[in-house]
């Protein structure tokens, strides 16, 4: 077996300067299928610093990640980001009423971590984030002018229904994770290939989205102790920016995620106004297969997702793909 290595640890043991790491991460259906429905665009750039860097203003934190985690927070984050809703059928106007509402989404997220490590010191427990989403959803997320722009760009049909998007509102989200280190196998054999499970589970509540979630990752490859998968938009099966730097790594995973959802803003509708809305499925699974591959300061990573229908009248499921580039700066 190989001696794991937390996000934290590697840094400081690589560096002890310990660079932090940005991460930019794009979600399109044109990365899978290619058809604009439903949610069609995300993207985020993130940033999560180095281990125990975390600043003042959110030493507060530790209150809570020693409730929970038993532990003081190792590393905060920060990211910004967009995303897009839309019906299947862009070219009505006004949008179909049985369709996914139109809807921009546009965010800031912070976020702190906190890991838990085994007596022995060698693998962690778990690691524990806590974040904070607050934005604007509506005219004022500019999802109309970002996939317009675009469209117009790659010689695409002009969406016709934003007319008919969500009315302005400030929304947020709190949530808490935690991902296990768990089933270790191989290591020693087999020219150092390694495998892994990592389940996870996980509470979101706020006006935005209220839902519990929880999931499980399989991974094979080399060094995969180097990071606890890409970073993804929410509510995605989510990693963190953090990964080991150095020689070599890469790995090919596979996970699920359900979500048992009380609350989606972007299929409900406004919290205090009138809408377009549509009726929500209470539960939603999320399938995932792709790659991860780094070496130096560079980690490149491509994941495949498969949801299953959000609301009743959504006619299939839907796919789309995500690709994050990660860099230790």
């Amino acid at each position: 077996m190989v001696a794991a290595i937390t996000p934290g640890m590697a840094l400081a043991q690589e560096d002890p300067a310990a660079r932090g790491v940005f991460s930019l991460t794009v979600e399109n259906d044109s990365l899978s299928s290619g058809a604009d429905r439903n949610y069609t665009s995300g993207l985020r750039l993130g940033y999560v610093s180095p281990a125990e860097r975390v600043p003042a203003w959110l030493q507060g934190a530790g209150g809570f990640t020693r409730a929970l985690s038993d532990s003081d927070p190792d590393f905060w984050g920060v990211a910004i980001g967009q995303s897009i809703f839309t019906p299947e059928d862009i070219d009505a106007n006004p949008a179909p009423p049985d369709q996914h509402p139109y809807a921009g989404w546009l965010y800031v997220q912070i976020s702190v971590g906190a890991e838990e490590d085994r007596r022995d010191g060698r693998m962690p427990r778990y690691l524990d984030t806590y974040e904070l989403e607050l934005g604007v959803v509506g005219p004022s997320a500019l999802g109309e002018e970002a996939q317009r722009g675009i469209h117009e760009w790659l010689g695409a049909p002009d969406p016709q229904g934003w007319d008919s998007q969500l009315n302005d509102e400030v929304a947020f989200a709190v949530s808490f994770d935690r991902r296990w280190r768990a089933l270790r196998m191989f290591g020693d054999y087999f020219g150092g290939l390694e495998a892994d499970l990592t389940p996870s589970a996980g509470l979101t509540l706020g006006t935005l989205r209220s839902e519990l979630h929880a999931g499980i990752a399989a991974r094979i490859g080399q060094r995969i102790d180097s990071d606890y998968g890409p970073p993804r938009v929410r509510p995605s099966l989510v990693g963190v920016e953090h990964f080991r730097g150095g020689g070599l790594s890469w790995s090919i995973f596979a996970g699920v995620q359900g979500r048992a959802v009380a609350r989606n803003l972007f299929l409900d509708g406004n919290t205090f106004e009138d809408s377009a809305s549509v009726e929500r499925n209470p539960l939603v699974v999320d399938f995932q297969t792709g790659f991860s591959l780094s070496g130096g300061a560079v980690r490149l990573a491509y994941t495949y997702v498969w949801r299953t229908e959000e609301f009743e009248t959504q006619p299939t499921r839907q796919d789309f793909g995500a690709l994050s580039l990660s860099v230790r700066m």
